[in-house]
């Protein structure tokens, strides 16, 4: 008789059953009903899909709250120009009205409340809910940035910078109630420019770098993120990782003559995502350190040899760049996995 080899569908088996047998908890000879008990495990711990009239519910409910969106601002698009202060800063706010709504609504009837949502138990509801909210921050932070450059001071750049501001603080209200990945980048998208358009605002552009904001904040994320602060951990990298790197890059831009300052930071930027990596091997970190390296190497040679390489010479340079950190990306990957 042939006994056919058991073909796993998770990956995480083959790793798990590894583990067990190296521990001494599984003998070697018992590796083939170990893997299937295993794989048979995993797959009952796989979400089951939501029924279909759930999911059309939550497709008509992003629908719904497109349609609402786009014709404020095609509406907003042509007849802004002729609207008073009073009728932009109402119909914005009207707006979000409606999304707030909505979403507090889509909440407010789950089962088991808004804390049955915040903690996963409805997907459905939380995504949705999650997203409606999130639309209303921006509608909402919108207003606010009307009425405060209108009453205020009349400066555009202190209209921007409270709209900014707001967007921030509203977005991680509507996460508090509903944690969504839409939810982290209206945060994010808030966050960001809002310190740099207030350094405009006070005049203290000149002396602070955006990036070094930028790059601050990235930080903060990702320790937020690593210490279980954001539920969605794998987008919450992402979105750190990309902060640092984009404000390293920013420094670089902004440095004028110090420019070794930018490289410095993008060299950091790299070393200490790599060394993420090895203690939390997750591929956000990866892919931030080969693209810290990816910049920071064709840039800082260009700058020293005065342009003299050529459009050639740079594709070259990045190239072999690129090359040589996907290849360290890949000892490290071994590493790890040998590791582990």
């Amino acid at each position: 008789m042939t006994l056919h080899q058991h073909t796993v569908r998770d990956t995480r088996t083959l790793h798990l059953v590894t583990a067990l047998v190296d521990a001494g908890l599984v003998v070697p000879d018992r590796r083939p009903e170990a893997e299937r008990v295993v794989d048979g495990v995993l797959a009952g711990q796989a979400t089951p899909a939501a029924p279909m009239r759930r999911r059309l519910a939550e497709l008509a409910g992003y629908v719904g709250g497109a349609f609402v969106v786009a014709a404020a601002a095609i509406f907003l698009g042509v007849q802004w120009g002729s609207l008073s202060v009073g009728e932009q800063v109402g119909l914005l706010v009207g707006i979000a009205a409606v999304l707030a709504v909505v979403g507090g609504a889509v909440v407010g009837t789950a089962a088991g409340g808004a804390a049955a949502v915040r903690e996963g138990a409805d997907p459905v509801r939380r995504r949705l809910a999650g997203a409606l909210l999130t639309a209303a921050a921006g509608s909402a932070a919108g207003a606010l940035g009307v009425l405060v450059e209108e009453t205020g001071t009349g400066s555009e750049q202190l209209g921007v910078a409270v709209a900014f501001g707001a967007l921030a603080v509203l977005s991680m209200v509507g996460y508090a109630v509903a944690p969504t990945i839409v939810g982290q980048l209206g945060i994010a998208l808030g966050a960001a420019p809002v310190t740099p358009v207030a350094l405009d605002v006070v005049g203290g552009s000149s002396t602070v770098s955006p990036g070094l904001w930028i790059l601050a904040l990235g930080v903060v994320w990702l320790v937020a993120t690593e210490r279980d602060l954001w539920r969605e951990v794998a987008s919450a990298r992402v979105i750190g990782c990309g902060l640092t790197v984009v404000g390293a890059q920013v420094l670089v831009f902004d440095s004028g003559d110090l420019r070794w300052v930018g490289y410095l930071a993008l060299a950091v930027v790299a070393a200490a995502s790599f060394g993420a990596y090895v203690v939390r091997p997750a591929w956000p970190y990866l892919a931030a350190g080969v693209v810290a390296v990816t910049l920071l190497v064709p840039e800082a040679l260009l700058d020293w040899t005065d342009n003299d390489l050529g459009p050639a010479g740079v594709m070259l340079v990045t190239g072999v760049t690129l090359l040589g950190s996907s290849l360290v990306g890949f000892r490290l990957r071994r590493d790890v996995a040998a590791g582990g």
